[in-house]
């Protein structure tokens, strides 16, 4: 039976129970441990109301291995293992407990029906302190931190962009969050900065804060250090690394890719662009620091080029077809960048999702559906890294976007990407690779849940936006063998009800199972 004969079709009525599928005909394992309802939408009445963000869910999560929190620009809501809801607080009011301003005081709309709300949230769960925090985009970039391991309790927040002078990122930061034993590192966008890799007139800017003095951040305490960068690549990602016994001037590391300078909005929509990988450090001296820049080739070895970016497919909103509406599609252009990046060890993970290429694609080949560009980046030698995987993942019958990437602590890695075509709803779909597996090779996809509905909402251009712009965080549990992520998928036809699913899996060797299990 081949792995696309594989389904796992789980419905709402699963919540708390385990699902585990195994492959025939060798001794891997792959098991769904855990799969259940996520935030749901708010309806079309709201969202005509003018709520910010409101046609799309924004969804991220983190875990710990007694909470597993997940963030939408609607709720935070806290769940136990089983899948049961603990607490739901709208973000709005997340912010304000935290003694910031959730309203966007600087909206895109000159006029807008209520008050824009916060939006665009990630959430990770930072074992080095115990403490959970949160990045979302409200008055200014906002940094929520945890008193304590309990979601429950209180928080604490700072708008870090408006340290040292400022200037404050309030419009539409798109802040990304990463950490790792030594720091937190929160880079948001910045308006008429410029960085030469990317496109003009926009960049980002990072943070590097002292892993020391996050948590004071709780109590609302701003940190002492915050090595602000300016004029980062567009996009630009902290990875997220595990290593405990990282040493303390071991760089920080954080991905991103070229961009044309000429097509208008190119990181965007620019097509057949042979691209570049952009990777930068950040090496610690004390509490402060200092960041370096290099540019790869995508090609094993970055020798050459291999790989050519385009936009999203299909037609100029960069939309994919979805089967149960057949006028309105699924705007997907908002994955035009990377949606997480993951360290293990000295190598560096990411998955950079792209339209197809249809000719002159050289050794790439050419597709009719999107695609994923998998890359592992050898950097143990972190002022020189260089590509030492990389793989296309493509096939007629999905459209990967929203990718995240994950690596549990044996090396496994998943990749969790929604999916929909004109013979499919919004689904979530799993690939995976061993550590043992043949280099540049993945095993997949698996549908972990088959969308049942069309998803529609505000569609005067025929389009329902979907997603989170802002990325797809993958959590690895602290026993080291499971990977949460949760991801939007079409079940509820309702205009503006968009659903999302939070799905716990694990990537090991069946016979170490059955051992454990005796």
């Amino acid at each position: 039976m081949s792995l696309l004969d594989h389904r796992i079709r789980t419905g709402a009525g699963l919540r708390g129970a385990f699902c585990v599928l195994l492959f025939a005909g060798g001794s891997f394992a792959q098991k769904v441990v855990q799969s259940f309802e996520g935030d749901k939408g708010p309806g079309l009445a709201v969202c005509e109301s003018g709520v910010t963000h409101c046609d799309r869910p924004e969804m991220n999560l983190g875990v710990n291995g007694k909470q597993i929190v997940q963030v939408t620009w609607q709720h935070v809501n806290v769940y136990d293992y089983s899948g049961k809801l603990l607490r739901s607080t709208s973000m709005d009011t997340m912010v304000r407990n935290a003694g910031l301003n959730p309203v966007h005081i600087v909206a895109r709309d000159p006029h807008p029906k209520t008050p824009p709300g916060a939006y665009e949230p990630s959430i990770v769960f930072n074992e080095f302190i115990d403490r959970w925090i949160i990045s979302v985009t409200g008055e200014n970039d906002s940094m929520l931190v945890s008193a304590t391991s309990d979601a429950l309790g209180a928080w604490g927040g700072i708008y870090p962009s408006c340290l040292e002078n400022g200037p404050c990122l309030n419009f539409d930061p798109a802040v990304h969050i990463g950490y790792d034993r030594n720091g937190v590192y929160f880079c948001g966008g910045h308006m008429g900065d410029d960085n030469p890799h990317t496109i003009p007139k926009v960049a980002y800017d990072c943070f590097a804060i002292p892993t020391a003095e996050v948590r004071a951040i709780a109590q609302r305490k701003p940190p002492a250090h915050i090595n602000r960068a300016h004029n980062m690549p567009l996009d630009i990602f902290p990875a997220v690394d595990h290593t405990k016994t990282k040493a303390p001037t071991a760089p920080a590391l954080f991905l991103s890719k070229t961009c044309d300078r000429v097509t208008p909005g190119a990181c965007q929509n620019a097509m057949n662009y042979p691209f570049h990988w952009l990777v930068t450090s950040f090496t610690w001296n004390g509490t402060g620091g200092s960041y370096a820049e290099q540019e790869l080739k995508t090609d094993v070895g970055s020798t050459q080029d291999k790989w050519q970016y385009s936009k999203p497919c299909c037609a100029p909103l960069g939309s994919v077809p979805q089967a149960g509406n057949d006028k309105i599609v699924l705007r997907v252009a908002e994955s035009h960048r990377l949606t997480n990046l993951v360290q293990h060890g000295s190598h560096l993970q990411g998955v950079e999702t792209s339209g197809p290429c249809t000719k002159d694609c050289g050794s790439q080949g050419t597709d009719t559906t999107n695609v994923m560009f998998w890359v592992d980046l050898d950097c143990s030698k972190p002022g020189a890294c260089v590509v030492s995987q990389t793989a296309k993942i493509s096939g007629p019958d999905f459209n990967p976007e929203f990718a995240s990437v994950g690596i549990d602590a044996a090396g496994n890695v998943g990749i969790v990407a929604v999916s929909s075509t004109a013979t499919t709803n919004l689904s979530i779909l799993l690939w995976t690779r061993k550590a043992s597996d043949p280099p540049n090779t993945f095993t997949g996809p698996v549908t972990v849940a088959a969308g049942t509905k069309p998803f529609t909402c505000l569609n005067t251009r025929d389009m329902a936006t979907i997603g989170n712009a802002v990325g797809v965080q993958t959590a690895l549990d602290p026993d080291g063998r499971r990977l949460w992520v949760t991801q939007q998928w079409g079940n509820d036809a309702e205009r503006c009800v968009w659903t999302t699913r939070i799905v716990g899996y694990q990537i090991a060797d069946s016979n170490n199972d059955a051992k454990k299990k005796r």
